[in-house]
């Protein structure tokens, strides 16, 4: 298995939408604040990737909007990591898109990119298993990063800095 590398301040990462296009809604944009204000506090560079905030209605009708933004993430030289806005419930929808594309296997195979989300997400950590990159079944961008409270949970905080870092290595889960 291919293990991304560790992020490094002043790495830029990029945000996609890869389910629920919650994200690009008036109704989540102090979750977009929140969230570019914390991954900054980490020393990261947010980069939206460009359908990223087109809205629910749009990405659900545009699934190969989302695969498109995924592979630009992964051929992008500077972009270093992936977030995952949230789950939702269609991201299946995308591996057409993605599995018969060799630019973008070439890519997560030569490059492999730290990549977090959970819930929907599922169907990418096993198709980046099956192309055998390491990713991580953690953290995702709204409700983790964007959490409506002063600070991140502690532990979540704790996690995100564990699986950006080298200590992921000697990391344990409670």
């Amino acid at each position: 298995m291919r293990k991304p590398k560790e992020l490094k301040v002043g790495d830029k990462v990029a945000i996609v939408c890869l389910s629920s296009g919650m994200l690009g809604e008036d109704f989540a944009k102090h979750n977009l604040i929140l969230g570019q204000k914390r991954l900054q506090e980490f020393g990261l560079v947010p980069v939206f990737m460009p359908n990223s905030l087109k809205g629910i209605t749009y990405l659900n009708e545009h699934p190969e909007a989302r695969a498109q933004d995924l592979k630009e993430a992964f051929t992008d030289p500077q972009i270093k990591g992936i977030i995952c806005a949230i789950g939702g419930d269609d991201t299946y929808r995308l591996l057409p898109y993605l599995l018969e594309d060799k630019e973008f296997i070439d890519s997560v195979r030569n490059t492999p990119k730290l990549f977090t989300g959970f819930s929907d997400t599922t169907i990418n950590h096993l198709m980046f298993y099956k192309l055998g990159m390491t990713s991580f079944y953690g953290p995702t961008f709204i409700c983790d990063l964007a959490e409506l409270d002063h600070d991140m949970l502690p532990y979540t905080k704790e996690v995100f800095f564990a699986i950006l870092s080298e200590k992921r290595e000697n990391f344990n889960i409670i």
